[in-house]
């Protein structure tokens, strides 16, 4: 029996060895079989590609759109500051005064300056004045007499 066992050992052995020995057998049989070949879309597949990204492209622009006429105004007055167009103090002395974006001004009995008007203006006067716009001009009337008028326009 002790024979028998020291055979069926061996025996073990060499079939745990064959089968190493199969598969790397198969394994190169399977390997050389095998043979890639890149496919080359056919006509109909890049025409769906095409429509496919072109519709997506037209819906994420048509969505943008619809966020903004929603949220526009929104996003407008949140992110954009206002803009101070100009900002000086005129005198009827005509003295030269510290002035941002200087507008040309006329002080008699009324500030008029020279100014086109900006979308959505806001004009503050220092001292209380009453202010008008005309073609292409403002027109600022201080409600009492003063030597110089302080001037700040906006654009909202």
């Amino acid at each position: 029996m002790a024979q028998v066992v020291a055979e069926d050992t061996a025996i073990q052995q060499d079939s745990d060895e064959e089968v190493v020995v199969d598969h790397d057998l198969e394994r190169q049989n399977l390997i050389g079989q095998v043979k890639t070949r890149a496919k080359k879309p056919g006509c109909r597949n890049m025409a769906c590609k095409a429509f496919v990204l072109s519709l997506s492209g037209i819906l994420f622009l048509l969505m943008m759109i619809q966020l903004w006429s929603d949220y526009g105004e929104y996003i407008q007055t949140q992110t954009f500051p206002p803009k101070i167009v100009s900002m000086g103090s005129y005198c009827k002395n005509s003295t030269e005064q510290e002035r941002y974006k200087a507008l040309e001004c006329v002080y008699d009995t009324a500030l008029k300056c020279k100014i086109s008007k900006p979308s959505k203006p806001f004009v503050f006067a220092t001292p209380p004045s009453v202010i008008s716009w005309e073609s292409d001009a403002l027109l600022v009337t201080p409600e009492s007499v003063t030597e110089c008028v302080d001037l700040i326009v906006w654009s909202i």
